[in-house]
Order: structure tokens, then sequence, then C-alpha cells
């Protein structure tokens, strides 16, 4: 993918409604709140994947939204505000797949650019301990289990980033 980043246009406070100045921080020019003497910063949007296995086999989503609608991917999804990136992802993983996990183990990030948020951490884990069958549900169309061999290929760098990550450790 291979865009160039806009960051996200700060133009008023989201605070006060106040118009925006430019100020240093010490570090560079950002938008500043005069008012509220508040800086607004262009950070990546945090967000989680996981890696659940049954054999040799591994659990991938079929995308019903954007972007990349229609494609596999791990299942995941962002972080929400008052949540750990360890229960983002055990959220996540029901809420896409009704799979039930516990105890997420973090196996590495990857920072993606996104032409919606500027950039993406996203953070893998493996989740061993788990119940339930896959079934589609929010954000997905179809939930399986594919083995090694018929793997699909992933439209995001950071999720195949994590699968070479978790490949590794697993032929150790």
């Amino acid at each position: 993918m291979n865009y160039e980043i806009q960051p996200l246009a700060w133009n008023y406070c989201p605070t006060c409604g106040r118009k925006l100045a430019v100020a240093d921080d010490g570090e560079r020019v950002r938008p500043h709140c005069l008012a509220c003497n508040r800086f607004f910063y262009d950070n990546p949007v945090p967000a989680a994947c996981c890696f659940i296995a049954k054999g040799n086999a591994l659990l991938f989503a079929r995308r019903a939204v954007e972007p990349c609608m229609g494609q596999w991917s791990l299942p995941g999804g962002f972080v929400e505000i008052g949540e750990t990136a360890e229960e983002a992802v055990l959220r996540e993983l029901e809420e896409e797949t009704s799979i039930r996990g516990r105890n997420p183990r973090l196996i590495g990030a990857s920072t993606q650019p996104s032409k919606l948020n500027g950039a993406v951490i996203v953070m893998g884990y493996v989740i061993d301990d788990w119940e339930g069958e896959p079934a589609a549900r929010s954000d997905v169309t179809e939930a399986r289990f594919f083995p090694f061999a018929e793997r699909p290929s992933l439209p995001f760098q950071a999720h195949r980033d994590l699968l070479a990550v978790y490949d590794a450790i697993k032929r150790k």
C-alpha cells in the first residue's frame, strides 16, 4: 500500500471549540489551543489481532467491512477507550467469531499506514485457552480454520508481519 498519509487536520479545539493556533511544543510546531493550553498530536491508533490454532490450522475471518471487505484477515480490531489491548483482542474475537478466549499472550507489534487513521499499531496475541466453534458475527461474513498449506493471503502488512512472528515461534 503506497499512498501519502494525510494526518487529521486539527482546526478547532474539541474541548472548547475555539480556533487553534500553531505553536512550538518544544519538539515541533503543532496545533495548539491557547484557551485550554493543549497541543494536538497525530498519534497512531492501537489495534489488536489474535492467533487461535486448532491442531495445525489457524483461525481467519472474512471481513464484512472496509477496508478490504471480502478478504480474509486475523480476528481483531481497534482498542477502545477504557480497555486494555488484551481486553480488546478478547472482545473482538468473541464479537467476530463467537469464540471465547482467555489469557492472551503478546507475541509482537507492527505498525501499518492507514488512510483513515494515519497509522495503526497492531499488537498480535496468541490465545491458547479458548472455547467454542467459529461462527461469523459482527464485521465478518465467515470464520474458519485453515491448515497451514491453505492459508489465505492477508491484505494487511501488519497481519503478515505478525503471522511471520507467529510462525517463527511455532517452528522453535
